[in-house]
């Protein structure tokens, strides 16, 4: 009789472990659609603000530099992507829905968008990103 308990207590502590050994990087389930993008195209070239952020950071921003003399269009949202055994794969958002809302980028001028960390369905972990405007995507890494 007493045997069972514990056995039921070995295997929910067996499951605890299993569960709190699992990195993050488990919800990266969807590969990127291109594995490859630039960082610029046209005379626009996009950056981050950092080329290396701490996992704590709450806000990524994205710099827009439009050295064109054409303005450059792009949507209000910056996308996320990490990079896994030379693989890509979107990080996932809360939101399962975006608006078509757009920003235009003036020739010769340089202007920024923020992507909150909060709007992630991920926590970071340290490793290779990017982040993605339309076709353009900016690398940096996440240390700890």
């Amino acid at each position: 009789m007493k045997k069972y308990p514990f056995a039921a207590f070995c295997f929910a502590l067996l499951l605890l472990f299993i569960t709190g050994c699992q990195t993050d990087d488990s919800y990266l389930k969807e590969e990127a659609l291109a594995q490859k993008r630039p960082d610029s195209e046209n005379g626009v070239t996009i950056k981050t603000e950092k080329t290396e952020y701490p996992t704590s950071i709450k806000v990524i921003i994205v710099e827009i530099r439009n050295d064109s003399n054409k303005e450059y269009t792009t949507g209000i949202h910056v996308f996320l992507e990490k990079k896994l055994e030379d693989t890509w794969y979107e990080v996932p958002m809360k939101a399962d829905s975006f608006t078509d809302e757009g920003i235009i980028h003036s020739p010769n001028k340089l202007s920024s968008l923020g992507l909150n960390i909060s709007d992630l369905k991920y926590k970071l972990t340290p490793g290779e990103y990017r982040a993605t405007i339309g076709g353009l995507a900016a690398p940096f890494e996440v240390v700890e």
